[in-house]
């Protein structure tokens, strides 16, 4: 019996010694390494492909997108520093339930305001052992020679991708641009 104890205090020791190791590293979801699977799939898929471009604040033109041209689209999110992997220690991650919405929120925010990732999102729909990831918020900030380009971009699993950039030129202009696009349309899929 006293042999059984110890061998659980070493063990739950190991376990908590671990738990507090992992703790300073840095334990942000790989929300790159995610999206880059959904692209994977995305490219052997026979989905159609679709690029809606802003009209009006109401209307969008339709623009039908080869699969080869799909990661060139996606390459805001491919081109992402890998949160997950680098900068250990520089982001604090909050984990919180949503109970109105039904999901689970991981937020991780840079501690460091000249990081060119500042905040991460990632949306889970919790249903154990099948979590589902329903969507990842990335907002990435650069500084080019006369602006700083906010990119707010929004990764919804199986569905689309949309990427607001907002460039804030120094003389006080700002521009704003929308993309969206969208596969796995079961709506349109099914009408054609």
């Amino acid at each position: 019996m006293m042999k059984k104890s110890l061998v659980l205090i070493v063990l739950l020791s190991v376990i908590v010694f671990y738990s507090g190791c992992k703790q300073e590293k840095n334990d942000v979801f790989p929300a790159l390494a995610f999206i880059k699977g959904q692209i994977a799939n995305v490219d052997t898929s026979v989905y159609r492909i679709i690029q809606l471009v802003p009209v009006t604040d109401s209307t969008y033109d339709t623009i039908y997108v080869k699969r080869e041209d799909f990661k060139k689209l996606a390459k805001d999110f491919i081109e992402t520093p890998d949160i997950s992997k680098k900068f250990g220690g520089k982001y604090t991650e909050q984990r919180m339930m949503n109970n109105d919405l039904g999901l689970v929120v991981f937020i991780a925010t840079s501690r460091d305001e000249n990081l060119e990732v500042r905040r991460q999102e990632v949306r889970i729909v919790p249903d154990p052992p099948n979590d589902k990831v329903r969507s990842i918020y990335i907002e990435r900030f650069k500084t080019d020679k006369d602006s700083l380009v906010m990119k707010r971009m929004t990764w919804y699993t199986d569905q689309k991708f949309q990427i607001i950039t907002i460039t804030q030129k120094k003389n006080g202009e700002e521009k704003t641009s929308v993309m969206e696009v969208v596969w796995n349309d079961q709506e349109n899929n099914n009408a054609s």
